[in-house]
């Protein structure tokens, strides 16, 4: 009777004994874990890395046991461990199998940390597992691994949301992926903060609206670049171009003229306000400004093709009124059908010169060819239509 009480008697101190033990796992990892956070400050890599490893193996048992698995800093305490452990690691294989448990480990640590006791390690852990993710998608991005980049800096975005830089990194990886709809969202973010590479962000985003067809939010950011970096001649250049061809050309020549002013040694910009005139009909002022254009670059094929034909429809024009006299208007009739001859005549060297610039362009050899055909000269006309013949 006495031995049987005895044992009995001993009982619950074994019990206690091995709760003590599985909690004093928990307690090691994280002294240990702390031992080597605190060398790991000085920058020596690998410094305490015995403690790490102690660590891991402590925190192992402590999250596995009843006693000790519902406790949330045992979870968040796995966290911190295997994010350390990845960012030592250099097998990516290992790195993303750690940064995994790591993240499941902290999420199972915020779902049962309630009085928010544990805010200071989870913010810590976060900040490991998003470094570890952010090196994931480094070394996937310079592998030309470009859909795998992007969801590691999308995890990684996790745990520091607004971050600018990774937010820039996931919006690139997409770009190169060519997943332009994703990459969107990111960039639209980085036009709202000061992130300094905002100016070819508008550019990069207006290009990417551009490529979904949506011609109006292309425009809409350039315009907001543009206004917002006032000198950037790359920004002004897009939101030009994109107008230009979506019908927009009366609301965007003050803007040319604006960019004619400022940069009165590129060619480019009075070519576009001829490109704009003509589209309201304003060909006098198309025609000025395509000389313009001529004027900073002799050898610009296509303001020579467009004032080339701005005068010859010129003469077309005054040709066809005067056929529509009446023939009781012949003198009248004389007069018009010399001065669309003059016209034609002076259309030609514009002509010709666009043709010899490019003589790969259709349009060009098809606008010197009528003036030919108007001249009734037959020689001239077969020789370009042969030329046109040979044209692919």
């Amino acid at each position: 009777m006495k031995a049987k009480h005895l044992i009995i008697a001993l009982m619950p101190v074994v019990i206690s004994q091995l709760a003590f033990a599985q909690r004093g796992e928990l307690a090691n990892a994280k002294s240990s874990y702390e031992k080597y956070a605190e060398l790991k400050q000085f920058n020596a890599n690998g410094l305490g890395s015995t403690d790490l490893e102690i660590a891991k193996v402590s925190i192992d048992k402590a999250v596995l046991h009843e006693k000790t698995s519902g406790d949330p800093s045992a979870w968040v305490y796995k966290a911190l461990i295997y994010a350390d452990v990845a960012l030592l690691d250099s097998v990516v294989a290992k790195i993303e199998s750690l940064t995994t448990e790591a993240s499941d480990a902290l999420k199972k640590g915020v779902e049962l940390d309630k009085t928010g006791a544990n805010k200071v390690n989870i913010d810590r852990a976060g900040a490991l597992i998003s470094r570890s993710e952010l090196n994931l998608g480094i070394k996937a991005y310079k592998s030309s691994q470009y859909d795998d980049a992007y969801v590691a800096f999308n995890k990684a975005l996790i745990y520091k949301q607004g971050d600018t830089t990774l937010t820039y990194y996931s919006g690139l990886a997409a770009v190169n992926a060519k997943k332009y709809k994703a990459a969107i969202p990111n960039y639209e973010q980085l036009i709202k903060t000061n992130f300094s590479s905002n100016r070819q962000i508008y550019l990069d985003l207006s290009r990417m609206y551009a490529i979904q067809k949506d011609t109006v939010s292309a425009i809409r950011v350039a315009s907001e670049g543009s206004i917002r970096y006032g000198n950037d001649v790359a920004l002004a250049t897009q939101e030009i171009e994109l107008s230009l061809m979506s019908g927009k050309q009366k609301e965007v020549i003050a803007k040319i003229i604006d960019q004619v002013q400022r940069n009165p040694t590129d060619k480019l910009y009075p070519f576009y306000l001829g490109i704009a005139y003509s589209a309201i009909n304003d060909y006098a002022k198309a025609e000025e400004a395509y000389k313009n254009a001529i004027a900073l670059d002799p050898n610009y094929a296509n303001a020579y093709l467009n004032v080339g034909g701005i005068l010859l429809n010129r003469g077309i024009d005054t040709y066809n009124t005067a056929n529509k006299l009446p023939q009781s208007k012949q003198k009248e009739y004389d007069e018009m059908i010399k001065k669309a001859s003059t016209q034609f005549d002076i259309a030609l060297p514009y002509l010709q010169k666009a043709a010899d610039l490019d003589p790969s362009s259709r349009l060009a050899l098809e606008n010197l060819k009528k003036y030919y055909i108007i001249k009734k000269n037959k020689e001239k006309v077969d020789e370009l239509s042969n030329k046109l013949n040979t044209l692919k």
